[in-house]
């Protein structure tokens, strides 16, 4: 039976989506008849050509194909390198090759993975493939999209689960495979890996077993169970009265069963368990870094008015970054099980020890250590342990930064740290594994440490509470009903009265205060906006970092802990970077941008600059918001060339899928210029100056 166009129009579902077409290797003309066909058969198109090499290099680009055509009789081109450059750019576009003989082009249409190959003048059949492919496309992408929804949807809730107040765990075959930081807590384990492949039996009274054992048994047939309670017996030996609930559920794609256990205890030792949990590290089983600081400020105080001398130490793995790329993430997990399992085993019971970064431990020694000696001991331990994972070999190197609080003298714990770190970085530089502050640090009057009366303050306000947050809306020209905040920090002197950053930002900077001050305003903010959030107000916080955050590198667990802290979600938080300090830190900030979107914050690129780089950094580090650079906002009135980089470049952000800022709003007429060109947010003291309460109002 025959066909022809007209009738294939007829049967081929008409499509709602454009369809971008990119016609390779034929004239301008041929090229239009192609889209024209196609345009005539309903579907809406956009067409791209090139005939050159050079054609498409220029295109390539910014291209997002979903259907190309291919005249293989060209020979202008070479197509097997020019489809290979297109799927890098269109992974999902299909490729259609023309041909007056498409037999004898069947095996390049193979050799390239091509989705059809038909005859360059048959417009019926490249109406009926196109629109195939142009279904296919719509379904791959609906496809992508629920499976991105998923991984956000299991993101979540793993990220529920670790969270929970509820004590969870996951049981296969009899055996716990895992359990929550709330199980671990309740049954009185020090981590996780204590329970894995632990009988559930075990965790049962033995005058209970006999009662529950239909439980078990229900539970390998059918992976549930009704709700029962019985008494349950925990690590320490004591007998746990518990309510236990059981959900169907997989791991790996195993079936298994979802346990959750309820105390019957008062919720008052639930609380309890959790605030000692919030201590914790979970990984190692440590004391946090939030724990090691709250100690220290109390003994920092105790020793001042004693005066006696405190000491800390601070043990870093210099290249553990190089183990985990090198070696996996089970090579770079056990290092930091051994040198916990060390630091536990050689230290004294009176000292604290803490997991204090990703790959630094801390150790606050009491008046009695002798922390040179501590540190001696410690380094010829873990220089002597074996260390291998696989059966490969490696050696981690272990550098030790010891500080005192007198001498040189620390006039705050935040000095300490300070000098502590200070000492470990010149090791570092020096090759050397141990090193105290007074010997690796340069002479204190040969340091650009900044004002030393404005430090002072600093350090004050540091150690007594006295920064002040104060908030400015971030407002959608396109009536998005989000309640957006910019967070910034103000000090307070003496009288109370607030220092504007640029006063005391400088001396922050240059005496190494920055990373400290990023903490308390993180933590602050987290309270707040848990704060306003369990109040029923649907809010989010824009919180700025600085250079020295990016280079923390314990900062996403602090992080981490803030939020289990307050209860609050990392969807609440957009952290803002400064564009040099990303270039200048690129390394760093793609790791500290991962792991921000595994707790699903989101990221802000800050004074983004009209340079192409610029965009491909968005595109790097995948960006969700960018407010481009402060300057822009005083030229837009008079200046057309700024209006016009403002509009393309707000383009190719938007086609990112990237939401756009402009801040430093002064005026009205500002805002119908920013309307028309499609801003998403505005920012300025015409909106709202920045305030030191939120005040909710439908206006703003």
């Amino acid at each position: 039976m025959s066909t022809n166009a007209e009738r294939i129009i007829q049967i081929v579902t008409p499509l709602s989506d454009i369809v971008e077409l990119l016609v390779l290797g034929c004239s301008i003309d041929d090229a239009n008849i192609y889209s024209q066909t196609l345009r005539n058969s309903g579907m809406a198109v956009h067409l791209n050509t090139a005939y050159t090499p050079d054609e498409l290099d220029s295109l390539v680009q910014d291209l997002d194909a979903d259907v190309v055509l291919v005249n293989t009789d060209a020979e202008e081109i070479d197509f097997t390198t020019a489809i290979r450059q297109i799927r890098e750019v269109s992974p999902l576009a299909a490729f259609i090759l023309l041909s007056d003989d498409p037999s004898e082009e069947l095996f390049f249409a193979a050799e390239t993975r091509a989705q059809d190959i038909i005859e360059r003048n048959d417009h019926a059949h490249l109406i009926y493939v196109v629109n195939r492919e142009q279904q296919n496309m719509i379904t791959k992408k609906k496809l992508l999209a629920v499976t991105q929804e998923l991984k956000e949807t299991k993101q979540r809730y793993e990220t529920l689960t670790e969270t929970a107040r509820d004590a969870i765990a996951y049981i296969h075959q009899g055996m716990h495979v895992y359990a929550n930081p709330a199980y671990v807590s309740l049954f009185g384990f020090s981590n996780a890996d204590e329970l894995e492949g632990l009988p559930f039996m075990d965790l049962i009274a033995s005058n209970d077993r006999l009662k529950f054992k239909p439980v078990l048994r229900k539970l390998d047939e059918e992976h549930t169970a009704d709700q029962v309670e019985i008494t349950c017996v925990t690590n320490e030996g004591k007998d746990l009265s518990v309510t236990m609930e059981f959900a169907p559920s997989t791991i790996d794609g195993e079936d298994c069963t979802q346990v959750i256990i309820r105390s019957q205890a008062p919720d008052m030792d639930i609380e309890q368990r959790l605030a000692e949990l919030a201590n914790y590290d979970t990984d190692t089983g440590l004391h946090n870094r939030k724990y090691f600081n709250e100690t220290l400020e109390l003994q920092f105080a105790e020793a001042r008015e004693t005066g006696q001398r405190l000491s800390m130490i601070l043990l870093n793995i210099g290249n553990f970054p190089d183990i985990r790329t090198q070696f996996g993430q089970d090579a770079s997990e056990t290092v930091l099980k051994e040198v916990t399992r060390i630091l536990n085993e050689t230290t004294y019971d009176t000292d604290l020890v803490s997991r204090f970064g990703e790959h630094e431990f801390a150790i606050l020694c009491t008046p009695g250590t002798d922390a040179e000696s501590l540190a001696n001991r410690l380094s010829n331990v873990l220089d002597e342990h074996s260390f291998e994972e696989d059966g490969a070999a490696f050696s981690p190197l272990f550098v030790f930064g010891i500080s005192h609080s007198d001498a040189p003298p620390a006039n705050s714990a935040t000095d300490l740290i300070s000098h502590a770190v200070k000492a470990w970085k010149q090791g570092l530089a020096n090759d050397t594994s141990i090193i105290a502050f007074e010997q690796g640090g340069q002479p204190v009057a040969e340091q650009n440490t900044g004002d030393e009366s404005v430090v002072q303050l600093i350090d004050q306000a540091l150690s007594n509470d006295r920064f002040h947050l104060v908030y400015q809306p971030v407002v959608s020209l396109h009536g998005n009903s989000r309640e957006d905040y910019a967070v910034y920090v103000r000090m307070l002197d003496e009288e109370d009265q607030q220092i504007p950053p640029e006063e005391f930002m400088e001396d922050a900077i240059r005496s190494e205060r920055m990373a400290e001050i990023d903490r308390w305003v993180i933590r602050n903010a987290i309270r707040e906006v848990a704060s306003h959030r369990a109040n029923g107000h649907k809010l989010n916080f824009m919180i700025t970092l600085s250079a020295a955050g990016i280079e923390d590198d314990s900062l996403l667990l602090w992080i981490c802990d803030c939020l289990r802290e307050f209860k609050a979600k990392g969807a609440w938080l957009a952290f803002a970077v400064a564009h040099n300090d990303v270039i200048a830190h690129l390394e760093k900030m793609e790791q500290l941008a991962e792991g921000l979107r595994k707790i699903n914050c989101r990221i802000t690129l800050t004074h983004f600059p009209f340079e192409q780089e610029a965009v491909n950094v968005v595109r790097h580090l995948n960006s969700d918001m960018v407010c481009f650079t402060p300057e822009i906002s005083g030229l837009l009135s008079q200046d057309k060339e700024q209006q016009e980089l403002l509009k393309d470049y707000n383009d190719q952000l938007h086609k990112e899928k990237v939401k756009t800022i402009v801040t430093y709003i002064e005026e009205a007429a500002q805002l119908t210029l920013l309307w028309n060109v499609g801003v998403d947010f505005i920012q300025g003291n015409f909106i709202q100056k920045p305030v030191d309460t939120i005040i909710y109002d439908a206006e703003l």
